[in-house]
């Protein structure tokens, strides 16, 4: 084999490695935020379930899923105080 080659090789290698290393810090937030914003959906859709007989509801869809998702518990109590403040 030539040296060029091999020192082509060398540094493909490494460019790809940290195309990863950078790459992986963000993909990483994102898909714990869409497991927390799916796991935020199913605590809401419990919520309905348990709650609708004493009339708190709360829809669910993307934007209270993603809410939830990115508060966490306090997203569910502030979602919780909006609903009640504007009747829905």
């Amino acid at each position: 084999m030539q040296s060029s080659f091999v020192m082509f090789a060398m540094i493909m290698a490494f460019a790809f490695l940290m195309l990863i290393v950078i790459v992986s810090g963000p993909l990483s937030m994102l898909l714990k935020f869409i497991l927390r914003s799916a796991v935020g959906a199913g605590i809401l859709y419990a919520l309905n379930i348990v709650l609708a007989p004493c009339g708190i509801y709360i829809g669910v869809n993307l934007f209270t899923s993603c809410f939830v998702g990115f508060l966490g518990l306090p997203g569910i109590g502030s979602l919780m105080i909006i609903s009640h403040l504007l009747g829905v």
